[in-house]
């Protein structure tokens, strides 16, 4: 009996990427270490949260990149949602009062590079019509989140925010037609 190997064998590129990451994991694996130590140290505000987080950023957005959905609109937004997750961060730990009038625009604007992302190239975008409903969608649900919390402050925000998100839903409906709700029961497997 003949056995045949069907996997590809590892070409030079993925040894050399594959080793470069191993080499690249110690210094991110000593600084994740030496940050909360040296913040315990010399006492002050957590800025080691912030430092780990930013580590935890870098780790998966440039050496530990997806091997399904890698492209140019789930990166993207991938990106958006460390970013967003950062500046709160930052505005939970280090310095509290701007995030309230600082995370809907940078939302807003977010939604607008997303959006001409996902339009510029439409035939071949659409299939990744999933990771920009769900930008939409935690864009609206964090505008009316924000519009309920945020009192006088920055309330302007949150609307101009929550319109953008309701027209782009209603504009990636449009532009798909029938197959907006064929593409939705395909990814939740409705009825």
């Amino acid at each position: 009996m003949k056995v045949e190997i069907t996997y590809p064998p590892v070409s030079k590129r993925n040894f050399q990427r594959r080793r470069l990451l191993d080499i690249i994991r110690w210094p991110f694996l000593l600084a994740a270490y030496a940050c909360p130590i040296i913040n315990l140290a010399v006492g002050g505000k957590a800025w080691s949260v912030i430092a780990l987080i930013g580590l935890y950023m870098v780790w998966r957005l440039v050496f530990s990149i997806d091997l399904v959905e890698y492209n140019r609109i789930s990166q993207f937004i991938r990106l958006i949602y460390f970013a967003i997750f950062l500046m709160g961060m930052i505005d939970l730990f280090l310095a509290p009062g701007w995030a309230i009038e600082v995370l809907p625009i940078v939302c807003f604007c977010a939604l607008a590079v997303a959006a001409v992302l996902f339009f510029t190239d439409f035939s071949r975008q659409r299939r990744n019509m999933l990771p920009m409903l769900g930008f939409i969608a935690i864009s609206f649900v964090g505008a009316l989140t924000g519009l309920a919390a945020a009192g006088g402050r920055g309330r302007w925000a949150f609307i101009v925010l929550g319109s953008l998100a309701a027209a782009l839903f209603v504009a990636c409906a449009i532009a798909m037609g029938a197959d907006f709700m064929r593409e939705l029961k395909r990814r939740f497997h409705i009825r």
